[in-house]
């Protein structure tokens, strides 16, 4: 263990033995404030022609962690108050401290190189205070129908606390839920201008953020689409099928297709397939495409998705067409009958 604290003050001092420069007059001090339980970075700023190499941070002259350029980064925690909590980005390799603590206001400095510049100096104070972060919204789902969507947003504080009361408003005098989650149509008036999520604990604090739902759920929701694939009839039935699709944001997605009137899960693939002899009513269906943190769906019938009747397909006839055809037959067998019953 005593090898592993000296490690930090052995790599500076051979960062300091090397050839070069070493060059305070480029120290960069920063004031950077922090609110309890959320997240700091402290900006490294180096420029786009330099490729970081190796650093190494300390906190009121106490070494902290020393990092190593690589995918991922080669990082060496030395304050265990600090474990699980330090982050460094790919490309700036800036250190980000996550969760903050009242403790961990103070000094932060870092020397570090680049194949351009064998050391360089950064140094910040970091204020942690009380206080509380914004809430963050997360779109659920758009639903869409023809036309028409409801987009679903759920509000949550990120620090976890309990007893939190939310509500949504477009006005301050226009409240549209007084739960974590809303529900807004897109013929609703809020869902293109801004609504705002309130969430206030029970020491009397609050905070708010305002999103717009419709280009906010466009970003946050791949959208989904149902296409008709082909329509076939033989033997006076016909076969529609259709296919589902999502937006690409990444990450596996879930299909599922349900009918509209019942509620019954048909298949959960993304293809579907329906086949419906003449006179019968095609059902509305609905595809759900679930995605990791959201899900989209969307309604439609394949009668009008696949419009008008398919090549070799039977026309289609009314109901008292139909009568009228049956009653005829039945009227020539009944006169068959009786001409032969005569004889």
């Amino acid at each position: 263990m005593e090898g592993a604290l000296l490690r930090p003050s052995f790599l500076l001092l051979l960062l300091l033995l090397q050839p070069g420069e070493y060059s305070r007059a480029a120290a960069d001090e920063a004031e950077l404030t922090g609110i309890l339980g959320g997240s700091v970075t402290f900006p490294l700023r180096i420029s786009a022609e330099q490729k970081f190499k190796n650093g190494a941070w300390s906190v009121n002259t106490r070494s902290l962690v020393t990092v190593t350029a690589g995918k991922p980064p080669h990082v060496l925690v030395f304050n265990p108050s600090y474990e699980g909590r330090l982050r460094f980005s790919d490309e700036s390799y800036s250190l980000q401290i996550t969760d903050l603590r009242m403790e961990d206001t103070g000094s932060y400095t870092v020397e570090f190189s680049t194949d351009k510049e064998q050391f360089a100096y950064r140094e910040f104070t970091l204020h942690v205070s009380k206080g509380q972060l914004p809430p963050t919204i997360a779109c659920d789902s758009v639903a869409c129908e023809d036309d028409a969507c409801i987009y679903t947003l759920r509000c949550a504080v990120r620090d976890g606390r309990e007893n939190v009361t939310y509500s949504w408003s477009k006005a301050p005098s226009s409240v549209l839920s007084t739960d974590s989650i809303v529900h807004i149509p897109q013929r609703h008036q809020a869902a293109r201008e801004n609504i705002t999520c309130t969430a206030r604990v029970p020491d009397g604090n609050s905070s708010r953020r305002t999103v717009s739902p419709k280009d906010f759920c466009a970003e946050q929701v791949p959208a989904t689409t149902i296409v008709c694939d082909s329509v076939t009839c033989d033997n006076g039935t016909c076969h529609y099928t259709m296919r589902c699709v999502a937006g690409e944001r990444g990450g596996q997605v879930a299909y599922s297709w349900t009918q509209k009137d019942s509620g019954v899960v048909v298949s959960t693939r993304a293809t579907l397939r329906i086949s419906r002899r003449p006179f019968q009513a095609l059902p509305a269906v609905i595809c759900t495409a679930r995605h990791p943190a959201s899900n989209s769906s969307r309604m439609l019938s394949p009668k009008d998705l696949c419009p008008g009747n398919p090549p070799d397909s039977p026309p289609e006839r009314s109901l008292a067409s139909l009568l009228s055809y049956h009653l005829t037959i039945l009227l020539l067998a009944l006169g068959a009958l009786s001409a032969g019953l005569i004889a």
